[in-house]
């Protein structure tokens, strides 16, 4: 499927060029704090990039100075609440948690370009991306202990898996602001870089993707990596990589793959994300 009607949003922006969908925090005024309509906005430009056959690959990233500073709490905590905490039951969803989720089920690769300040929820929907890129003079901090409130958007399951445990307690229990080298040295970022080479540098990988990589098998793996995560045992990888593996070799793609390699050449894969639809019967909730 293709969507190629225009998007308008107003606390983000979504521009889709060279078969990369670029997504925007706009609120550089508060720093790209996020409220309830930017959780809805995010959604919505996610998946309007799943379902876009034309986009091979997201970018997300932040105006002005800022990426993202968090919840915006200018006006206190503009969040659901009630129900019962100990048995959950009335408890409404972590807005941020949706938003989390709904990047994990991505098909596409998400590439963070975090241009300056991430916190809060700004540093734990970059968790949930691919590859995450920073500005050198950017900082982190998941602020939430000196908030008087508890982890949020799926942080505290992707953390770990990222950082560690170790590093994870020391940035959660403190709280406290690091920055960017700490971050890269902690396995946080995949690269620091000066803030006017990141979004080129984003952009670079993002195209390699679009154009050397088949859109299905990027789907398949980028979902196996993140889901065997929480597997208990290297056989169920195993049962899964066998599946796909077997559904690849039936493709066109492969055949192209092999014919590319062959000849020296850039492949020109004709194979869509509709070849990985069966992945949803691995992950009903997906």
């Amino acid at each position: 499927m293709t969507t190629n009607a225009p998007m308008t949003f107003d606390d983000i922006s979504y521009e889709v060029a060279d078969a990369i969908a670029t997504i925007t925090f706009q609120r550089p005024e508060v720093m790209n704090a996020a409220r309830n309509q930017t959780q809805d906005e995010l959604v919505a430009a996610l998946d309007a990039a799943d379902a876009d056959d034309a986009v091979r690959a997201v970018i997300v990233t932040g105006a002005g100075r800022a990426f993202c500073a968090g919840t915006d709490i200018s006006n206190g905590f503009d969040l659901p609440a009630g129900g019962d905490p100990a048995t959950g039951e009335g408890v409404p969803a972590d807005v941020g948690g949706v938003t989390v989720l709904r990047l994990f089920r991505m098909r596409k690769p998400v590439i963070g370009a975090i241009n300056g300040p991430a916190a809060g929820f700004g540093a734990t929907f970059t968790l949930a991306m691919d590859m995450r890129l920073a500005a050198d003079t950017s900082k982190f901090a998941f602020p939430f202990t000196r908030r008087g409130i508890a982890a949020e958007s799926c942080s505290s399951w992707f953390l770990p898996r990222l950082v560690g445990m170790q590093t994870a307690q020391d940035w959660m229990l403190t709280g406290r602001t690091f920055p960017a080298t700490e971050a890269l040295a902690r396995g946080l970022v995949h690269e620091l870089l000066p803030a006017d080479a990141l979004l080129p540098r984003a952009r670079a990988i993002a195209r390699d993707i679009a154009e050397n990589c088949a859109p299905a098998s990027v789907a398949i793996n980028r979902q196996l990596l993140w889901r065997m995560l929480g597997a208990d045992h290297p056989r169920v990888a195993h049962a899964l990589e066998s599946r796909a593996v077997a559904a690849r070799l039936a493709s066109d793609d492969v055949r192209e793959g092999v014919d590319s390699f062959k000849e020296r050449r850039q492949p020109r894969f004709t194979g869509t994300l509709a070849e990985a639809d069966y992945m949803s019967a691995w992950w009903p909730e997906a």
